[in-house]
């Protein structure tokens, strides 16, 4: 189900990743790479530099690739599992950024990786359900809450991505067409980390 996501991504965006099926990490592996630093969480995606690019490892709980399995279709999963569908599609949407920005050779945030998978979540979500795109808003940035044992730094942050991408995410209505919305997002995807938050800041001010 994570390659139907990607490939998903990978339609909304008009790019094209490695197969993400083959970074992908079960949980024994994931504790052997964290070690202490293991904390609960639905989805990781570890990077490291390396010589010429950029290791990944990517690792969604299990329970999460079960229920989407179950729900046979992303659309169905979209609306009858909307938590696991989340949980992957944000590991889904890390992969790909880092995937992306190593490949031009560009830096990229921690902030804005967060932000960015908030709007494929919603961006995503809404073209399954098109006709519930104001529920999906209000689940993703609204009623959503943090997971527990987060420090007040990366509390700060989700928070502060969820605002950035929910300003953006609201500005979509006013786009008229799904045509003209692969556009918009096509744009922002191949805009410079820079340039996307100060969007993001001036549309959620």
């Amino acid at each position: 189900m994570l390659r139907a996501i990607q490939a998903h991504l990978e339609a909304i965006y008009r790019i094209k990743v490695p197969d993400i099926e083959a970074f992908r990490i079960d949980q024994q592996q994931l504790r052997s790479l964290m070690g202490d630093r293991l904390r609960e969480s639905n989805e990781w995606v570890l990077a490291r530099a390396v010589p010429g690019g950029v290791d990944l490892a990517v690792y969604v709980e299990h329970s999460h690739i079960e229920r989407l399995e179950r729900a046979g279709s992303l659309t169905v999963a979209a609306q009858t599992e909307f938590d696991s569908f989340c949980a992957a599609t944000e590991g889904v949407s890390h992969f790909m950024m880092l995937v992306e920005r190593a490949r031009r050779g560009e830096p990229v945030t921690m902030l804005e990786l967060e932000a960015q998978a908030e709007v494929d979540k919603f961006v995503s979500a809404r073209l399954h359900l098109p006709m519930q795109g104001a529920a999906v808003w209000s689940r993703l940035f609204r009623t959503a809450r943090l997971m527990d044992g987060l420090d007040a730094q990366e509390v700060a942050r989700y928070r502060e991505a969820g605002r950035l991408a929910a300003g953006f995410c609201s500005s979509l209505d006013a786009v008229p067409h799904t045509d003209a919305l692969l556009v918009t997002l096509r744009r922002f995807w191949r805009d410079s980390g820079a340039r996307r938050l100060e969007r993001m800041r001036r549309l959620a001010a």
